[in-house]
């Protein structure tokens, strides 16, 4: 697969950066958005793993620091993200992962932040990922099914659903206006939830990975007709496009509740049926 213009000229340049600072590098490889053929340029991240030859030094973290620099000087718009592992630490949780070296919100950390490894990563990484620097072969690790599953799962009964908490605290306690900055506000939770949660649903019933788009389109298929506008509207504002289905916030808050109340009890019912079979 072909990666979009904008993600080759910054990796190429971050690539070139690192091997000039003399950072040992083995590979690189892109996964998220652009590995599943979704990526939009000014709303996607670009997401890489940089496999090491040997563990990181300080001197690396400073040269991984200045390289990263010089991509946001010449990408400032670009948002970039990922992780510098050894080979062996491909595939394991972030707690087994010695001093995890990440690059996330313009930064370099020694502790994991922003890492995102977890078996969702690795799923991509395995099946989708793009080698962008380095021999393209295929990674030597295994991502367990099960795992991933009781992943996603987990991650819905919490992460998701303290989203919905929230935003049902938000429709009881304030009355939400039509003005242009909760319009804003309202978009992103629309397409984060929206689409974030289409993404979990669509794990648990087909066992597989898709953008977040692409999770929308398969929402339009399998969810009730009533909510369809919304996720057109989540799938708008994921593409930069203008069009919008809603007129009032309050509405849109209203129904948007509901299909994230919905997707919760979908996504645990077929989770829980799906265990009972096992069994």
């Amino acid at each position: 697969m072909m990666v979009p213009p904008i993600v080759e000229r910054t990796m190429k340049k971050l690539c070139s950066s690192l091997r000039k600072r003399n950072v040992k590098i083995e590979s690189v490889h892109v996964y998220g958005s652009i590995a599943l053929g979704d990526f939009i340029e000014g709303s996607s991240d670009i997401d890489f793993i940089a496999i090491l030859s040997e563990p990181h030094t300080m001197s690396d973290i400073a040269a991984i620091t200045m390289a990263h620099e010089e991509v946001e000087n010449a990408f400032p718009q670009t948002d970039i993200m990922g992780a510098y592992l050894l080979k062996r630490d491909l595939g394991k949780a972030q707690s087994d992962i010695l001093s995890p070296l990440t690059y996330f919100n313009k930064q370099v950390y020694t502790d994991g932040r922003g890492s995102d490894l977890n078996p969702v990563t690795w799923w991509i990484l395995k099946k989708h990922g793009i080698t962008v620097y380095g021999p393209s072969q295929p990674l030597d690790f295994e991502v367990d099914e099960n795992m991933l599953m009781n992943y996603v799962i987990g991650n819905l009964n919490t992460y998701w659903k303290s989203w919905i908490d929230r935003l049902e605290e938000q429709m009881n306690v304030h009355h939400l206006s039509d003005e242009e900055h909760v319009t804003r506000q309202l978009d992103e939770a629309v397409e984060w939830c929206t689409l974030g949660m289409l993404r979990q649903l669509y794990t648990i019933k087909e066992h597989d990975i898709k953008s977040k788009v692409e999770a929308g389109f398969y929402g339009i298929r399998t969810v009730p007709e009533r909510w369809h506008g919304l996720i057109y509207e989540a799938i708008n504002i994921k593409r930069l496009l203008p069009e919008r289905f809603y007129y009032s916030n309050e509405k849109r808050l209203t129904d948007l509740l509901a299909l994230l109340r919905y997707i919760h009890a979908e996504a645990n019912t077929v989770f829980d049926e799906q265990g009972a079979r096992l069994t």
